[in-house]
């Protein structure tokens, strides 16, 4: 009799053990390296509506490995921060259930990043780095019209800041139609938030299309709150 109570008891140790387990882990994990960090802490971040805040945070000494286990409740933006570093912010999109990878460098920490993780953050990564395309072009446009404004080629000037209007027109439209695409996903909610939050006319547009369950996440109500602030 007194062994059996003793089964039970362990039995029971080792389901405590193991739920605690589970709970302490949570369903995200982020984990990666910074290549030439000896000291230094390395903070996870989340962002509300009208605040940042840290949910957890690692001391690095030595080892330039990191990896957190934490939980969230629905697909959204994180920073990976080095605080003792400037412009030390590295914005990634996750879900629960993720993995995410990141890799970088001490130096120019957030240029430098290489991020592997889900759908989201594909996604993500994938607007970012058109975005990135339409941007390059840009700067090469300002710079032919800084060499044709100095040579005094007005004309070359005015034919290359029509093509700049067009370039940013593409642009908007580009923008717009990763929204209303990938309307159904958190991201395009986001992305819309971000890029149209000064644009009530566009933003009211773009939460009428949103899916229900959309408009009911994080980034949903962030497009309604701001169109009932304006």
């Amino acid at each position: 009799m007194q062994r059996l109570v003793l089964l039970i008891f362990l039995f029971a140790g080792i389901l405590f053990s193991c739920s605690n387990k589970v709970n302490i882990q949570g369903n995200l994990t982020v984990k990666g390296q910074v290549k030439g960090l000896r000291l230094g802490t390395l903070l996870l971040k989340k962002i509300n509506y009208d605040s940042v805040y840290s949910i957890d945070s690692i001391k690095v000494d030595g080892n330039e490995h990191f990896e957190f286990h934490t939980s969230i409740d629905e697909p959204q933006i994180l920073i990976l921060q080095l605080p003792e570093i400037k412009d030390g912010k590295i914005l990634f999109f996750a879900a629960p259930s993720d993995t995410i990878e990141i890799h970088t460098f001490l130096e120019n920490f957030a240029v430098n990043a290489k991020i592997k993780g889900g759908k989201q953050q594909m996604k993500w990564q994938e607007y970012k780095k058109m975005l990135q395309k339409f941007n390059d072009k840009q700067l090469d446009l300002f710079q032919a019209k800084y060499d044709a404004l100095k040579q005094g080629k007005s004309q070359t000037t005015d034919s290359l800041s029509k093509v700049s209007e067009r370039l940013e027109k593409r642009r908007k439209i580009y923008q717009l139609n990763f929204v209303f695409n990938n309307k159904d996903l958190p991201v395009g909610a986001y992305v819309g938030y971000v890029d149209f939050y000064n644009n009530p006319k566009i933003l009211d547009t773009i939460y009428k299309v949103l899916p229900q369950n959309i408009k009911k996440s994080k980034y949903g109500k962030w497009i309604q709150k701001t169109l009932i602030k304006k």
